[in-house]
């Protein structure tokens, strides 16, 4: 690598200078997370800006900034022929940290392309992306938190739906965002973005002042959803996820099944890469003529077939902040859900609320819900939509984070 120029790390005064550098080592494969969707338009909101942006990444992270048309300037931390790593057995999971590992000793190795000037940012809250910052000479660490990680107590007596019988990758996550978040409580100047005001609070109790914790909730493509064509509801529900337990994919199969003897021409929409799991589970309950599997989708062709359906369930039994429900809602679905306590803060009383975990009333909620839809009750007050949509639009999103970020740029 060549000899970096003074010039190009000028000091922390100079007027103007605004530069802001990502580390994003847990990106793997094409598909984008939600947490991944954040970091693409928080790049998108600062380059919009005048920042000038760098990163330390894989090259699928190249490849999604190609697409996004985002400046692709990036110091690479894994191998030319790294393969795309799943984290579904232990052996899987052995090789994911083992690439974490090689991804952040070669950050590591590299940091001296950080000037004094600049501004770094930790693109979740794992240890091979914020240690990464916290040893850096940046003038100002900020990291992300989407979800607080699961307490080892949960872990141990997996007390916390999200936690899998194996306990390694949850484990991992306890682990990582204690360290992330004990590293970084010693950096002298640091912020940290959190989607949810119960993260503010969680962290304000670990000893982070307030003006070092920034909400900025997760924001929504309005745009996107704006330009997708509205059709006819021809769906009774529409769901989006990943089969895992926290998901509560069985209340949701048992409220399909009881929708669909309750609605002889019932038809659900299930997105996502969920026909291999759950297409044998749904014939095994009379379900195949009543559910559809479209695959994974994205972009404009999710919220199409989101403004086609008629109600959207959430019987997770743990969340951080779905960006989906956001998505639901903006598309003018009413939502059922589990009251978990992350989402009254949030959303207040626009969604349907059943008591956690009573699947009987959530399936008449569904049932009620569905009814009220078919008979075309209005459910989503439009002028709560319209102020929702716009307070929660990436743009609006992006905006905050720039105003944090040139705030701190001028002190």
């Amino acid at each position: 690598m060549a000899e970096s120029n003074p010039l190009d790390n000028p000091p922390a005064s100079s007027r103007g200078y605004k530069k802001i550098i990502f580390i994003a080592n847990g990106l793997f494969g094409e598909q984008l997370a939600g947490g991944d969707i954040n970091l693409l338009y928080a790049i998108k909101a600062v380059v919009a800006a005048g920042w000038q942006v760098e990163f330390f990444g894989g090259r699928v992270l190249e490849h999604h900034l190609k697409q996004w048309n985002l400046p692709a300037k990036i110091i690479f931390t894994d191998g030319a022929n790294t393969q795309s790593l799943r984290n579904d057995s232990l052996g899987s999971q052995l090789r994911l940290f083992r690439e974490f590992f090689r991804r952040f000793l070669s950050t590591l190795s590299q940091l001296r392309s950080v000037g004094s000037g600049d501004i770094i940012y930790a693109a979740s809250d794992y240890w091979f992306d914020v240690l990464p910052a916290v040893f850096s000479k940046a003038k100002l660490k900020v990291a992300i938190l989407h979800m607080q990680a699961p307490s080892l107590r949960e872990v141990i007596f997996r007390t916390r739906p999200d936690v899998v019988t194996s306990r390694v990758a949850s484990l991992h996550y306890s682990l990582s965002q204690w360290l992330s978040l004990t590293a970084l409580r010693f950096c002298r100047n640091k912020r940290v973005v959190v989607v949810q005001s119960l993260l503010q609070s969680a962290l304000l109790k670990r000893g982070f002042q307030p003006a070092e914790v920034c909400l900025i909730p997760n924001g929504v493509e309005m745009e996107a959803i704006d330009v997708a064509e509205q059709g006819p509801r021809k769906y009774d529900v529409v769901w989006i996820g990943r089969v895992h337990r926290q998901k509560g994919i069985d209340d949701l199969l048992l409220t399909l099944q009881s929708l669909a003897h309750e609605f002889p021409d019932f038809r659900a929409l299930l997105i996502g890469n969920l026909k291999e799991a759950l297409a044998g589970r749904a014939a095994e309950m009379g379900l195949t003529a009543n559910v559809e599997f479209p695959g994974f989708v994205s972009g404009v062709e999710k919220y199409r077939l989101l403004k086609s359906g008629r109600v959207y369930l959430m019987p997770s039994r743990h969340e951080g902040m779905p960006i989906v429900v956001c998505e639901a809602l903006a598309c003018g679905l009413p939502v059922v859900a589990y009251e978990l306590e992350m989402y009254r803060p949030f959303f207040g009383n626009r969604l349907i609320y059943v008591k956690p975990f009573e699947r009987d009333s959530f399936c008449r909620a569904a049932l009620e819900t569905v009814r009220k839809a078919r008979a075309g009750e209005k459910l989503v007050n439009e002028q709560d939509l319209a102020e929702f949509k716009k307070n929660n639009s990436w743009l609006e999103t992006g905006k905050r984070l720039v105003a944090m970020l040139e705030q701190a740029n001028q002190q």
